[in-house]
């Protein structure tokens, strides 16, 4: 099984991790902008690698349109990763990889593209989501 696996694959890549249920594990890091944490969540059929929250939200709130443009053409940009909205509508950063045949390298490279991306989309992501807050406070008359 593939998560049986992950623990050398931390050991390997340099990184501490915690095993947090049988096909779970938590690590994370600090980049040039900000530390996040990383769950590496195993199925049968894929392995998720996942910052979530990767960015502040107002939870009151919807995702609106500038933040909405800056996932699609962040995405567009993006290689191997990809930025959404997950099921509690938090802002997340994730790659998933197929479980068949996955190995070391996908793991590495999962865990590179996650760090540089983090880095790298970060303000332009808390940017779109300020906008927003600040367009629906106009739109409302709040201040």
């Amino acid at each position: 099984m593939v998560a049986d696996a992950l623990p050398g694959f931390f050991d390997l890549y340099g990184w501490r991790y915690e095993r947090r249920e049988p096909t779970v594990f938590r690590t994370g890091f600090a980049g040039d902008i900000g530390s996040w944490d990383i769950w590496v969540k195993v199925s049968d059929a894929f392995i998720v690698f996942l910052i979530s929250p990767y960015a502040a939200r107002d939870t009151d709130t919807h995702a609106g349109p500038v933040l909405l443009r800056a996932l699609l053409q962040a995405n567009h940009e993006l290689n191997l990763a990809k930025l959404g909205i997950d099921d509690d509508l938090d802002i997340c950063l994730s790659v998933e990889m197929p479980a068949d045949g996955f190995t070391y390298v996908h793991f590495s490279d999962a865990l590179t593209a996650l760090a540089h991306y983090a880095d790298d989309f970060k303000i332009r992501i808390d940017d779109a989501v300020a906008a927003d807050v600040r367009d629906l406070k106009d739109r409302l008359g709040v201040a």
